[in-house]
């Protein structure tokens, strides 16, 4: 693992909050905004989706952020945690597809 510079995590963390926050409130606040309960599921979705890809992020940079008790376990470590990360990525673009089609979908009855 190359080192990094001691700053850098604190950066990518905070970088990371400050838009994934941001994204988080726009969203609560278009949801408040639209008040339409057909659009009730697909903003649901949408932020299951960003808490799904949250906790990914949370697993990469816990790979790439930490350095290991022992350094022969090191990449064994990383390969489970960017592994975990990339599972995590992958199941939280269902909710947002699920959230993209809930969106696109109109029901002329309500």
């Amino acid at each position: 693992m190359l080192p990094m510079e001691q700053e850098t995590m604190g950066m990518l963390v905070g970088g990371f909050v400050i838009v994934m926050g941001l994204s988080f409130l726009f969203v609560i606040l278009l949801w408040i905004k639209q008040r339409k309960s057909i659009y009730r599921s697909a903003f649901g979705w949408i932020i299951a989706h960003m808490i799904i890809f949250s906790i990914a992020v949370t697993c990469c940079l816990n790979a790439i952020g930490t350095k290991p008790l022992h350094s022969s376990m090191a990449s064994e470590s990383n390969s489970l945690w960017l592994g975990v990360g990339g599972v995590l990525w992958a199941s939280s673009m269902l909710p947002l597809l699920a959230g993209i089609v809930r969106f696109s979908t109109r029901e002329d009855s309500k």
